[in-house]
């Protein structure tokens, strides 16, 4: 729930977001600002984006400052140029436009932005807010090796340095704010604010647009698991291919991976490797179309790699609950998915490998349809209480006027849906 905030009264500072993505991009953190920037300025804040692109503004209230292209890459060389344009460009736009009592909001793509930007903005009098999605650069070695921590040292020391000079820091999740605590950041600089489902998904689908969707895909007789969104290097699929091959005999059960992202091919090769016709691919679906799709599954996925539970939060959660379905968390145990996942009674966990798992909660959701219904109406409930736009945007607000003034800030917490 949203808490009851302290704050000094609004001044008429300016609310400066800094992200490498921004409307019209797809991207999940371009979407999530563009979101909150324009409900902020549609109750009355000057609100200011600085992204990479061309695409003029302002927008929707929103006024737009473009560092020029570099919101698209290919490999690794042009995304590390592409980062590196953007927060050169970054901080000389931050740099020249900054003001007195200002509110910087830097988020985290390109990784170490708060690094690069924190100073400037520091030494115009602004005071700083991150919106932390995910945390760098200790999600290298997580994926390397602990070999890579060692190198990496003095990037985190100076990510460390501009937490501790900020007004706040706001990650997304419970476990990621334990992860910022433990560099050293005072507790009560610290807020959770979770990410929410986006606003398409505020009313459900019609039911006559989920039927219409499921005879779409062809699968209109099947029970259909969906897996939504990117499929980034930080998510778990070894469980799903696993699943999918012990079930290839249980031909009314499909598996549907929707999204596109880093390890979109190798999944799909290693589906087709294994001959697996009960997973099927789509491309993203577009926000307009997003409640039919999500709707139409009988359950869905959401999956974590083992190690990455303090580094970054699957954000796919909320909309699933916002579709009234429930969710098939494979990750580590003890994380706030599981715990929120037990709490409100709208899905079950697996922890990673554990395919047998995985198999029996679907079997159960099949053969059990009216405890599968049952939990996708605590899904929604979950989603009404917890992951709305409008209560993301209260908590935002507060947040920011707590931050013109840290010192005066009471009782800003959280709204983390477990306290």
């Amino acid at each position: 729930m949203i808490p009851v905030v302290t704050a000094p009264p609004r001044s008429p500072g300016r609310i400066i977001f800094v992200n490498r993505v921004y409307w019209p991009s797809q991207a999940a953190t371009a979407q999530l600002l563009t979101d909150l920037a324009e409900e902020l300025a549609a109750r009355g804040l000057d609100v200011h984006v600085v992204s990479a692109g061309r695409e003029p503004g302002p927008r929707h209230g929103v006024v737009i400052h473009r560092t020029g292209p570099g919101e698209t890459h290919g490999g690794l060389f042009s995304r590390a140029l592409n980062y590196g344009k953007f927060l050169l460009g970054a901080r000389r736009v931050v740099s020249t436009m900054t003001q007195p009592g200002d509110v910087v909001v830097l988020m985290t793509d390109p990784p170490l932005l708060a690094a690069a930007l924190t100073g400037p903005a520091r030494r115009a009098r602004a005071n700083v807010v991150h919106w932390i999605q995910d945390i760098y650069p200790e999600i290298v070695p997580a994926h390397a090796g602990a070999w890579a921590a060692w190198l990496l040292l003095p990037l985190r020391w100076a990510r460390n340095r501009a937490w501790r000079a900020a007004a706040r820091c706001v990650p997304v999740s419970a476990d990621m704010a334990d992860m910022v605590v433990a560099q050293g950041i005072d507790r009560g600089a610290v807020t959770v604010a979770h990410n929410w489902a986006p606003r398409e998904l505020h009313a459900p689908a019609d039911p006559a647009a989920i039927a219409a969707r499921r005879q779409e895909w062809g699968f209109a007789d099947k029970f259909i698991v969906v897996y939504s969104g990117n499929l980034g290097r930080v998510h778990e699929f070894t469980t799903i291919i696993a699943a999918a091959a012990l079930l290839q005999d249980q031909t009314d059960i499909v598996f549907l991976l929707i999204g596109s992202g880093a390890r979109f091919e190798e999944v799909r090769a290693a589906a087709a490797q294994q001959q697996l016709g009960n997973i099927h691919f789509r491309p993203p679906t577009p926000r307009e179309h997003l409640a039919a799709a999500l709707g139409a599954a009988d359950a869905h996925l959401v999956t974590l790699k083992t190690g990455f539970e303090r580094l970054v939060s699957p954000s796919k959660l909320a909309g699933i609950l916002a579709a009234g379905r429930p969710a098939l968390f494979i990750g580590p145990g003890g994380t706030e998915i599981s715990r929120l996942l037990a709490t409100s009674s709208c899905g079950i966990s697996v922890t990673p490998t554990d395919s047998g798992a995985l198999i029996a909660a679907i079997k159960r959701w099949r053969d059990q349809p009216e405890e599968r219904i049952a939990a996708g109406r605590s899904a929604r409930v979950c989603y009404e209480n917890n992951f709305t736009l409008a209560q993301a945007v209260r908590h935002w607000e507060q947040l920011l006027d707590a931050a013109r003034a840290p010192e005066q800030a009471i009782g800003l917490t959280t709204n983390d849906p477990n306290p």
